[in-house]
């Protein structure tokens, strides 16, 4: 059975802006012009194009046109409790990690709050830029920070983790994450997060604080997370 013709459409399209025939930020050929060369009618083409639109491939402007855009990021940390190399994985999307801080300090307010331990205890940060591999320029998606009680994981400021799965290594140590309570919120970045993010002050992030905890309820890491809100989208799934 073959597909409705607007499906048809948006696909021929889409495998356009994707062959890079069609660039982004370039003008796409006028609804004219498209309902000849793909011989639909005007209406099947708008469907084709709000699918499109909706799928952030293209962004509609009233009487200038429509453009190509670079479609956002489908994050699933909202959804699942799976590491941000594992997610990109399973989207067939490479990672690339940049530590930018390892070090032990001691826990301020909140993080002792989030972790449950008592203020100026031992912690280990960990401070992590993230891009994918030929996304948008390879811009950077996501910037986080992360903190472990120094008791559970002592030697985790002497592991690189650039290349390797800290959930995967948690794991390894019988800590791994079993449960999570995440919270989102749309924020200003911090100046320096707005920097390793390339993006302006003025520019609002999706700031998503994560406690995770092992099996027995015991709070391993405490994660604050920025992603660029113009770049990112968020799967969040229900259950009943």
């Amino acid at each position: 059975m073959s597909k409705p013709l607007h499906e048809q459409a948006s696909e021929y399209i889409r495998s356009r802006i994707e062959s890079g025939e069609y660039p982004v930020g370039s003008q796409i050929p006028t609804e004219n012009e498209l309902t000849a060369l793909l011989g639909v009618s005007r209406p099947t083409l708008r469907l084709a194009l709000d699918r499109l639109t909706h799928s952030g491939y293209l962004m509609r402007i009233k009487g200038k046109g429509t453009f190509v855009t670079q479609p956002k990021v489908m994050h699933q940390s909202t959804s699942f409790i799976t590491g941000y190399r594992a997610e990109s994985e399973k989207n067939h999307q490479v990672v690339r990690t940049k530590v930018l801080e390892i070090a032990v300090e001691r826990a301020c307010e909140h993080v002792a709050a989030a972790l449950d331990i008592a203020i100026n205890t031992k912690v280990t940060k960990l401070v992590r830029l993230r891009h994918l591999e030929g996304y948008n320029n390879n811009a950077p998606v996501l910037y986080t920070v992360l903190y472990v009680p120094y008791k559970l994981f002592p030697d985790m400021e002497k592991i690189d983790f650039t290349d390797i799965s800290f959930y995967d290594v948690l794991a390894k140590r019988n800590l791994e994450v079993k449960h999570a309570m995440r919270k989102l919120e749309v924020v200003p970045p911090p100046a320096e997060v707005a920097a390793q993010l390339n993006i302006s002050a003025f520019e609002p992030t999706i700031f998503i604080s994560s406690i995770g905890k092992t099996a027995t309820n015991v709070p391993v890491e405490y994660t604050e997370s920025y992603y660029p809100a113009g770049s990112s989208s968020f799967l969040i799934e229900v259950h009943r």
